[in-house]
């Protein structure tokens, strides 16, 4: 059992927690602005979780990413190590609790047979064990059974029995995951059979500009037998007056001093691509600023109105863009011919080479704190007399946003579960402290509560008929491949029907079963009609699939060898058993955690203490 988890636990938890930690931000996220109890850094099921738990968490993760790199660690990266850490304790707590549950236990015996056949890689670098700075086995074997070691082996059980109780429950919960001899031939077939195919693809979207328009009783019909997809959850909306974290005019002048320096450089006879590769802040600067060859309207106007000022190797003033302050050098300029953009025609051109030095310009830290700082004065006030009162007062925009479903995506500002939780926690009129997000901060109030509700015929009128025209696109496209299908099996040829009925003739490449058609793409329903053609020169009847419909010819097939079958059945059977594994364990942790109440205090605790 212990050999096949520990070559099976790794993969599944990794692809299991990398879904788990996407499900917990999105979905939990954090508590809002309930009030949390003090050193409490969240509540699992109404357990209350010490910071100090979450501490060593975190500094793990911490102390690993800064290992990767000398440089400091930005505010960003931070946060995604503290969700990180947080869904890690999350999956632990819950984990260790359904052990508990279960009455997973470890036996001595087990215990023992486990370190003998698996010794810990830190058993395996220590001293004692080691001969000529090599793990000696035997030393390790001989201290397992001397009484002299006892402490020393009741620490490595402590360390250990816990993850051999996971093992032992991922076990239990992976007892019914069978691999059938078919699912494992199935497996070797769809990457090793292939096959050429012929075909014509009838593309449904021209036919949608001459589909039937459909009649107000049909979409009066699809309405009312489609109801549940117009179907609206509760919804919120917030008012909100945003304070964009963008640099002051302090800040472009500050950024304008240094590059006026390097600018004084360069006219002074400074190598320009060394001075790119130093100074630049764009990705060119490792080719010593060098943009390549470009036409007039191509970059941003402020930088394409300086270029076409300058004559071969002579140097701008540093320009202002929204990217920041360029230097620009011109290199060279040629005529040649190419489309212009807006056009279909080619002409004549005049493109441009020159290389740049940028210099970013990104709010200073005096910017932010003046900025915090007047959201937090508005906050203050807004708590007072509300939020577009307030605004009146300081004459600040306010924004509204459109209507937002728990945890979706909310206008302005992303998804921020801190906002939405707000939103559908407090009651309409209540308003924020200041919030932030890595762009912006700002301030919200509670606009509106919005019922379950369906969305009326008339709004939903729009939709209808689009999917409906879509429908008869699709229909009219069917049946202009059952027109060519019969005049192909009335013995006309692939290319000649193509062309008669003004389509193509193609033929793929040789493809597997995860393979794509050209055109067509992977849709299912078509693949699995080439892979059905049992006989070279047989023909598909049309096969209507997401995009239109496709008639096929099998022109070759590659069988898959048996030989290799046999040589690959265990790695196979291994691989399709990983899988049907992975799944299993994904949907069990799935409902566990669906299952579970959890709040998290992490970034309301980290923006207070």
């Amino acid at each position: 059992m212990f050999e096949l988890l520990r070559k099976m636990i790794g993969p599944i938890m990794l692809l299991v927690l990398i879904a788990f930690i996407f499900t917990i931000i999105f979905s939990w996220g954090g508590g809002g602005f309930q009030e949390k109890p003090k050193d409490t850094v969240g509540v699992i099921d109404g357990e209350n979780i010490p910071i100090a738990v979450y501490s060593r968490y975190y500094s793990n993760l911490y102390r690993q990413e800064q290992e990767k790199t000398e440089e400091d660690i930005p505010p960003e990266k931070e946060k995604e190590i503290r969700d990180q850490a947080w869904s890690q304790l999350v999956a632990d707590f819950l984990i260790n609790r359904e052990v508990e549950k279960r009455n997973i236990s470890i036996s001595s015996e087990e215990l023992y047979e486990y370190l003998k056949m698996y010794p810990p890689q830190i058993v395996q670098q220590a001293p004692q064990f080691m001969t000529d700075g090599k793990f000696d086995r035997q030393k390790y074997m001989g201290a397992m059974i001397s009484p002299d070691n006892a402490p020393f082996w009741a620490q490595l059980e402590a360390m250990v029995t816990p993850e051999l109780k996971r093992g032992k429950l991922q076990a239990e919960i992976l007892s019914t995951v069978r691999v059938l001899p078919s699912e494992v031939m199935e497996s070797f077939l769809a990457e090793n059979e292939k096959i050429k195919v012929g075909f014509i693809n009838v593309a449904s979207d021209p036919f949608e500009t001459i589909a039937k328009e459909p009649s107000l009783e049909e979409m009066q019909a699809y309405y009312d037998s489609h109801k549940e997809e117009y179907k609206l959850r509760e919804r919120a909306t917030i008012d909100l007056v945003v304070f964009d974290k963008v640099p002051s005019e302090n800040d472009w002048q500050r950024v304008y001093a240094q590059a006026k320096d390097i600018y004084d450089s360069a006219i002074a006879g400074a190598d320009f691509a060394e001075l790119a590769e130093i100074f630049s802040e764009d990705a060119s600067a490792s080719s010593g600023g060098d943009l390549g060859w470009f036409e007039r309207g191509r970059m941003v106007p402020e930088f394409d109105s300086a270029t076409w000022s300058l004559t071969v190797n002579e140097i701008s003033k540093p320009v202002r863009s929204r990217f920041g302050w360029h230097i620009i050098k011109l290199l060279g300029v040629k005529e040649e011919m190419g489309t212009p953009r807006g056009s279909d025609k080619p002409q004549m051109m005049e493109k441009r080479n020159a290389a740049h030095i940028l210099f970013k310009v990104v709010p200073s830290q005096e910017t932010l704190e003046g900025l915090s700082s007047s959201a937090t004065e508005f906050a203050d006030e807004a708590k007072n007399v509300g939020l577009k009162q307030a605004a009146e007062t300081y004459n600040y925009e306010v924004k509204t946003t459109t209507p937002f479903y728990k945890n979706g995506y909310i206008s302005y500002i992303g998804i921020d579960l801190a906002v939405n939780n707000f939103a559908f926690e407090k009651e309409v009129g209540t308003v924020s402290d200041m919030m932030e997000t890595e762009n912006l901060y700002f301030v919200i109030s509670v606009a509106s509560h919005l019922p379950e509700e369906y969305t009326a015929f008339d709004q939903a009128k729009a939709s209808i008929t689009t999917k409906l025209r879509k429908q008869n696109a699709k229909k009219m496209a069917m049946d202009t491949a059952r027109v060519m299908y019969d005049d192909i099996i009335a013995g006309n040829s692939f290319n000649n029907t193509a062309k008669k009925y003004g389509y193509i003739y193609g033929q793929s490449e040789m493809f597997n079963r995860n393979g794509l058609i050209s055109g067509i793409g992977r849709a299912p329903e078509v693949i699995g009609a080439a892979f059905g053609l049992q006989n070279i020169n047989g023909i598909t009847p049309p096969v209507e699939y997401d995009r239109g419909a496709a008639i096929l010819t099998l022109l070759d097939k590659q069988s898959a060898s048996l030989e290799v079958f046999n040589q690959k059945q265990d790695s196979l059977h291994f691989a399709v058993q990983l899988k049907k594994s992975q799944d299993a364990y994904g949907r069990w942790f799935e409902n566990l955690t669906k299952n579970a109440k959890v709040v998290s205090y992490v970034d309301q605790f980290y923006s207070n203490n």
